[in-house]
């Protein structure tokens, strides 16, 4: 089966990958002799960073909200499907009313007797009619487990599902963080555009390159996040 991508391995693997962005474009930036990007440019760019970046924000909870609650209903269908199964047990299991007392012993006796035979008429009947239906289908015999299988495999369901809830804000912290980054660079920058970021014009070159590469990797991370979530990955979690 797959394994399952954890959380630690997917912010292992994108925080390198946001190292090497993130040092490749300060190495770049220290090369440059004059600014690369104008006052009207470096603020129109953090400025649609700031957007993209908040708008990624609400796009993320929501699809937080949204898997835990189809995780949820899935739970109270399998919680209902076990409880209907319970109860059917439960049921199959009753033992037989016992009989009403009498007050007239003689009478008792001879009900008794009378029931015993029939009963044993019953029982013959029973015995004659189960062996002919294994003689006209011999497999019919080894239908016994498959309420225990469906029970075990209901039980399993729902220990993933549960397992897949718990970790879901492990799985979205990941990509929350890098955009909120992104979201607190670009604000910080934007009102310095005209300034700050021109007298600095390495930084801010460094600042922008990186934040645009990095939304490649943001979109990888969400999605492995998502495939981590509710993929087949899921279920090859280690016992």
């Amino acid at each position: 089966m797959a394994r399952q991508l954890r959380p630690r391995v997917l912010a292992a693997g994108f925080g390198i990958y946001f190292a090497i962005i993130g040092i490749a474009s300060w190495q770049f930036a220290q090369g440059l002799s004059a600014a690369w990007y104008p006052a009207d440019i470096t603020r129109w760019i953090y400025t649609t960073y700031m957007l993209v970046a908040a708008i990624f924000l609400v796009g993320l909870a929501g699809l937080g909200l949204s898997i835990r609650a189809s995780f949820s209903r899935q739970i109270r269908e399998v919680d209902a499907r076990l409880g209907a199964v319970v109860r059917q047990s439960s049921q199959e299991a009753l033992p037989p009313p016992l009989p009403e007392p009498q007050s007239n012993l003689r009478d008792t006796v001879d009900r008794d007797i009378d029931e015993l035979l029939e009963s044993l008429s019953e029982v013959e009947a029973n015995a004659s009619r189960e062996a002919q239906a294994m003689d006209a289908n011999p497999s019919a015999g080894g239908r016994s487990s498959g309420g225990d299988e469906d029970d075990t495999k209901i039980g399993s369901k729902r220990q993933r599902l549960m397992q897949r809830r718990k970790f879901l804000g492990r799985y979205l912290i990941g990509p929350g963080v890098i955009a909120s980054l992104i979201l607190g660079l670009s604000g910080v920058m934007l009102p310095g555009a005209d300034g700050f970021a021109q007298f600095n014009h390495r930084l801010n070159t460094a600042l922008i390159l990186g934040i645009g590469y990095s939304w490649v990797g943001v979109g990888w991370y969400v999605a492995l996040t998502v495939y981590g979530l509710v993929g087949g990955g899921a279920g090859g979690r280690k016992r």
